[in-house]
């Protein structure tokens, strides 16, 4: 998931990448299966995708600001009012983006806080 801004300063602001996994990996680190109870081991996040049944991640991207003073008093500016968020999710069947990937879904949206924010002091 990325996200940019938009206008003539086009910037990216946020990046992040989340695996959803079926099964713990070795250790809770890694893309190798772990073996057996032992190697299993660890207090792990649910990270799968179950079938038949919605999975819902958040993620905060913060908007770039500026902190100024106006009148005597503290306030925060914004540096773009517009934001460009971009989401992929790919299947990666070997772990590793070698050729064998399918994009399951691709969205982008477009984010105005020109009119649909009210900063409250």
């Amino acid at each position: 998931m990325t996200a940019k801004t938009l206008g003539q300063k086009v910037q990216e602001i946020y990046k992040k990448q989340v695996i959803f996994m079926p099964h713990p990996g070795r250790f809770g680190r890694g893309k190798e299966m772990g073996r057996g109870p032992y190697e299993k081991c660890g207090l792990l996040r649910e990270t799968s995708l179950p079938p038949l049944r919605p999975v819902k991640k958040t993620f905060e991207i913060p908007f770039p600001y500026k902190d100024t003073t106006k009148n005597g008093k503290k306030w925060r500016e914004l540096l773009a009012d517009e934001l460009e968020i971009d989401v992929k999710i790919w299947y990666v069947p070997y772990g590793e983006f070698d050729g064998n990937e399918v994009l399951f879904f691709h969205d982008t949206k477009k984010v105005d806080l020109k009119t649909e924010w009210v900063w409250r002091n």
